[in-house]
């Protein structure tokens, strides 16, 4: 039986994978190897619920796997017949572009605007046998009917007929967070709306974040800590995000958007950011104030298909296979190992 080797460092790299795991792991023998940023190697995997044979890096390095899959940019399975790299999201910051991608033998590419990007910076030519257009495995969920709306408020336990505004911002000095957590805050509870909050891992590695998580929940707000964000954007009626690269997923649902302005972005992704893409999916909040919050809210709410045609424009952009991308990415695995 083929041997394929997984490396992750965080749950997120396995979940990236898990439905193209679910498909090929009768089919071939699926090892693990992993550098997590805490806990047990293998622990990282059994979280996720994988059952893979686990191998320690510095063994895993030396073997010839028939293929080597991450969504982590670090090549750890050299020796590999065929290495392939994923992407674990498509944001407009630009930092994936790199030539480290170079180092693989295929690349899962998520849509049309990242091939554009790679090829315009001279990384890949329009044509290159690297290049697989297979889209995001991990949002199929999200559009095929596995996470309903009804469904994912179930799960998550939430009311069926209160609006649910789901808050994802990214990490770091570019993230709405610390300018406009609390008063988003108050903004959704004066509309009578249910606030869920996804914070992205590394906001949650600091203290001062997870105090205010504890602060938020007094107040009513329903903390997600699952690693996986399709559920809660499945139960949400809009999205509040910044910069994070959920708010172009959430285009798949074609649902409103508000994004909020932070100044900082500009200085610490000055040199990669595609600016000319950002914030066409919804309205923009530029200052954080309550009022300006609970007024674009209010009209996202109020008129959801306000922007419906750039979120199908940029849906069309961003993504190849809708709903199929598993199928793609295993169709192109059995290709290149049987």
């Amino acid at each position: 039986m083929k041997k394929i080797l997984v490396f992750a460092r965080v749950p997120m790299n396995l979940v990236c994978l898990d439905s193209v795991y679910r498909r090929i792991k009768g089919d071939f023998s699926v090892w693990g190897s992993a550098k997590p940023e805490k806990g047990s190697p293998q622990a990282l995997f059994k979280s996720c619920g994988w059952e893979v044979k686990y191998v320690p890096r510095w063994m895993a390095k030396w073997v010839r796997w028939d293929m080597y899959i991450s969504s982590d940019i670090y090549l750890l399975g050299r020796r590999a017949k065929v290495k392939v790299h994923t992407f674990h999201g498509i944001s407009f910051k630009g930092r994936a572009y790199t030539e480290k991608v170079l180092d693989y033998d295929r690349l899962f590419l998520i849509g049309p605007y990242m091939l554009k990007k790679f090829v315009e910076k001279g990384i890949l030519k329009e044509n290159d046998p690297r290049a697989v257009k297979v889209g995001m495995p991990k949002l199929d969920a999200l559009v095929d009917g596995t996470w309903t709306r009804e469904g994912a408020r179930e799960y998550l336990g939430l009311d069926m007929d209160t609006p649910v505004v789901l808050y994802a911002p990214t990490w770091g000095v570019a993230s709405s967070l610390e300018l406009y957590g609390d008063v988003l805050v108050d903004a959704v509870r004066n509309l009578g709306a249910k606030l869920v909050v996804k914070l992205h891992d590394h906001s949650l590695k600091e203290v001062k974040f997870r105090k205010k998580l504890r602060e938020w929940m007094k107040k009513g707000v329903y903390v997600y800590y699952g690693v996986d964000v399709v559920p809660a954007m499945a139960a949400s009626d809009m999205l509040v995000s910044d910069f994070s690269s959920v708010a172009n997923e959430y285009m798949l649902l074609n649902r409103p958007v508000v994004y909020l302005f932070v100044s900082d972005f500009a200085k610490r992704y000055a040199e990669t950011a595609d600016e000319k893409m950002l914030f066409k999916g919804g309205l923009v909040v530029e200052k954080p104030s309550e009022k300006l919050l609970e007024d674009a809210l209010r009209r996202s709410l109020d008129f959801p298909d306000e922007f419906a045609e750039e979120r199908l424009w940029l849906r069309d952009l961003l993504f190849y296979n809708p709903g199929r991308a598993t199928d793609a990415a295993v169709s192109c695995i059995k290709e290149l190992l049987l």
